[in-house]
């Protein structure tokens, strides 16, 4: 392991390398990092020594020069190896039966003869803080890995950061990263409005004695909305507007800690937000991908934001930052398995799933359900003296006229070449009929002639698994009298009139 060590550590080379070698518990590097100021380490060695240190002993040396600030000296006037640890005139000289007895017994005897008992119970609340802090993050992480979409996961980062469990602030708020406009936008908020909903919600998490998991609970249950999330929403920064702040941020190697004087003068807009007297701000951005901006202050109870809260609040910000981009690729992933990339309607496989489940619904409630099955007349012909190109604006073209004429109850997907399937819920023959006509309008209002077979259930077939056999039927019908209609039964063929899809 290489270390920078301290300029005034002159130890001899062979003893340099028996303590590079020397392994350190991580919870020993741990502890010795929060040990206060004024510690020195004095190594006495004979002029001929031949034998190797003590494990334990290499393992002090190392611990205190990974602290950072222990003075370790070297001298050679001993007559048998000695270390001397010493803080404002106390000194612990470990003996070989405390070396013998592990590096663990040696600290711990270390923090009995130099510490004193205020700074020992310090150093006890500061671990416990972070053993429970650590624990929490980390329960919250998990949490975000399991959650159903975005959305659920980043309201339990904001979560994290405002349980009392956890970090603690007062407030927390999610600043999305809008690629298209280059800005920062309001999107999720967690915390009071003001100082009379604050002690509402202190008082209540206290009598209910809400720990984490009914937090994550709340999340999951959608509890979330809040009038601080709405005031919010109504922000927006251009990135290119708030120079300053933006290279400020994206310089940092962590969380800024800022003064709300320093905040507003780095940005270039008023901020219609009650600020506390200090903030932290951090950008989210795994492997370089900006993703948004996460703030925090304690607004209502006026606590300074301590440095373990920063380092908590960087590393379980990164920790949300992979989760988001881990659970954003998902989306990505399952949204191109479940739509049909040409035409933005859902693809055959997703399309046949959702046929199943609305199909059922029906059956159970007894409400009625239509189904029309259209594809577009002599498409063959477009793509043999047009190009291929051509037949794929006119696919796109319609799949944005199916999605736009729609109910959002309805489904529409492409079942294969140019034929399209659309699924309509609790709806009879009278309204499906009209929804075909202007549909087959509104197409030739842009040059696309379509024809559509439909059927209806309880009219047209017994059960709704029927439904689509009995539409295929009747397209073929309006394909051998000619085209550019619909039918919901042979010998039934409805015109197009384009005037009625422009009106």
């Amino acid at each position: 392991m290489d270390m920078d060590l301290p300029s005034q550590t002159q130890l001899p080379e062979d003893i340099l390398l028996q303590m590079r070698i020397a392994p350190v518990p991580r919870y020993l590097r741990s502890l010795f990092s929060r040990l206060p100021d004024g510690i020195s380490l004095d190594l006495e060695l004979p002029p001929d020594a031949r034998q190797p240190l003590p494990q334990a002993a290499r393992q002090l040396i190392k611990l205190g020069l990974l602290s950072g600030w222990i003075a370790c000296r070297a001298s050679v006037s001993a007559m048998a190896p000695r270390l001397c640890v010493r803080r404002a005139g106390h000194c612990f000289v470990p003996t070989p039966q405390d070396f013998a007895k592990g590096i663990s017994h040696v600290a711990r005897a270390l923090l009995d003869a130099l510490l004193t008992r205020t700074e020992l119970s310090d150093l006890i609340e500061r671990l416990a803080f972070q053993s429970s802090t650590l624990a929490s993050l980390r329960a919250l992480t998990t949490s975000m890995l399991q959650a159903d979409d975005v959305d659920q996961a980043l309201y339990i980062m904001l979560s994290g950061l405002t349980s009392g469990d956890a970090l603690g602030f007062n407030r927390a708020i999610l600043f999305v990263f809008d690629e298209a406009t280059r800005s920062f936008v309001g999107a999720k908020a967690i915390g009071p409005i003001d100082e009379a909903e604050a002690r509402r919600v202190w008082e209540a998490v206290e009598l209910e004695d809400k720990g984490l998991d009914d937090v994550i609970a709340d999340v999951e249950e959608r509890h979330i909305d809040t009038r601080f999330q709405q005031t919010i929403q109504k922000l927006s920064f251009p990135a290119e507007r708030q120079p300053r702040l933006h290279e400020l941020l994206c310089e940092s190697s962590g969380p800024l800690v800022l003064e709300r004087g320093e905040l507003l003068a780095l940005l270039s807009q008023p901020l219609d937000l009650d600020l506390a007297d200090e903030l932290i701000v951090t950008l989210l951005r795994p492997h370089g991908t900006l993703l948004g901006a996460v703030v925090a202050d304690n607004r209502y109870n006026g606590a300074p934001i301590s440095p373990e809260q920063r380092d908590y609040f960087g590393l379980f910000t990164d920790q949300t930052a992979l989760a988001w981009e881990n659970l954003a690729l998902l989306k990505r992933v399952e949204l191109l398995a479940r739509e049909d990339t040409l035409t933005g309607v859902l693809s055959r496989r997703e399309l046949e799933v959702r046929m199943g489940i609305e199909f059922a619904r029906c059956r159970r409630h007894g409400r009625p359900c239509s189904l029309l099955i259209l594809d577009i007349d002599l498409f063959k012909q477009v793509n043999d003296t047009q190009g291929h190109a051509a037949g794929d604006a006119m696919l796109r073209a319609l799949g944005a006229l199916l999605c736009r004429s729609l109910r959002a109850d309805d489904v529409v997907g492409r079942f294969g070449g140019d034929e399209f399937v659309v699924i309509m819920p609790e709806i009879g023959e009278p309204q499906a009929l009209l929804v075909a006509r202007r549909l087959g309008a509104a197409a030739l209002g842009e040059g696309i002639s379509i024809s559509i077979g439909g059927a209806c259930w309880p009219q047209h077939v017994e059960g709704p698994e029927a439904l689509f056999q009995h539409a295929d039927h009747c397209l073929y019908e309006v394909k051998r009298q000619g085209r550019t209609g619909v039918a919901f039964a042979q010998g039934a063929i409805s015109r197009f009139d384009a005037a009625v899809g422009q009106r």
